[in-house]
């Protein structure tokens, strides 16, 4: 079974937030360069087809306009390590 790509995860998050009422105010990737653009989450999707990036993408939202939440989604392969980790 193939998954969501990147991008139609984090917009379709971004969607169901703002049905929910929150107000969605960014996503970044390890809050190293804003995602919420179709395009670089386009650009993070083919990185991910070739296995070049590993981290997590962080939807930004408040929920009642001063309280500010995050949802994380991991992007990417685990490494080795956090693969391990987990099977403990």
């Amino acid at each position: 079974m193939v998954g969501l790509k990147i991008k139609d995860e984090i917009l379709k998050t971004i969607k169901g937030l703002e049905d929910a009422g929150f107000k969605p105010v960014d996503a970044v990737f390890e809050g190293a360069m804003g995602v919420k653009e179709d395009q670089t989450l386009a650009f993070l999707d083919s990185l991910d087809a070739k296995q070049l990036v590993s981290g997590v993408i962080r939807v930004i939202y408040t929920a009642d306009g001063t309280n500010i939440r995050f949802l994380e989604i991991p992007v990417g392969q685990q490494s080795p390590d956090e693969a391990e980790s987990k099977n403990k």
